[in-house]
């Protein structure tokens, strides 16, 4: 089991550097699956070595972390640590469950954790503004301004009344 492993191990990091040579998108969504799915599925088959299954969880979630924050900067890397290690740990575990061996896990590490990261990354990250800073009536960040209708100045006189009496 530890032969079939390693030899996994070396696979992906082989795959590991023609992927990642290939996703060179300045912030995406691939390149945080690729980081969280490799890191998850590295971390198993490192864990499984060690550890058995408990070690393949551990290793699922703890490199499913890592490699969400290595391939996500700005808003969402906290996200994609978070979702790339529940997923990577899930995967891990749901891997082992249904096939019965560390290959299984190693190959549901990945999918969880390329999952979990970039859905994690996606949730946190901040929505989009669609919204126009050159509409009228609306302020940078307050919305709509409370304008005055037409006509409100109509009966204003601008010069002061003498009270004479």
């Amino acid at each position: 089991m530890k032969y079939i492993n390693s030899t996994l191990l070396a696979i992906l990091l082989v795959s590991a550097q023609i992927i990642s040579s290939t996703a060179t998108a300045a912030d995406s969504n691939g390149k945080t699956a690729v980081g969280g799915g490799l890191g998850a599925a590295l971390g198993t088959a490192v864990g499984g070595a060690f550890g058995g299954s408990t070690g393949e969880v551990l290793g699922g979630a703890v490199g499913g972390g890592v490699g969400g924050a290595v391939t996500t900067k700005g808003k969402g890397q906290t996200g994609a640590v978070i979702g790339g290690a529940a997923g990577g740990a899930g995967g891990a575990y749901a891997g082992r469950a249904v096939s019965g061996s560390g290959t299984g896990a190693v190959v549901g590490a990945g999918l969880g954790g390329a999952g979990g990261a970039t859905l994690g990354k996606v949730i946190s990250e901040p929505s989009v503004s669609t919204k126009g800073d050159d509409r009228i009536g609306y302020d940078d960040d307050e919305g709509l301004k409370h304008k005055r209708g037409k006509g409100y100045y109509k009966n204003k006189h601008k010069h002061e009344h003498s009270n004479e009496d």
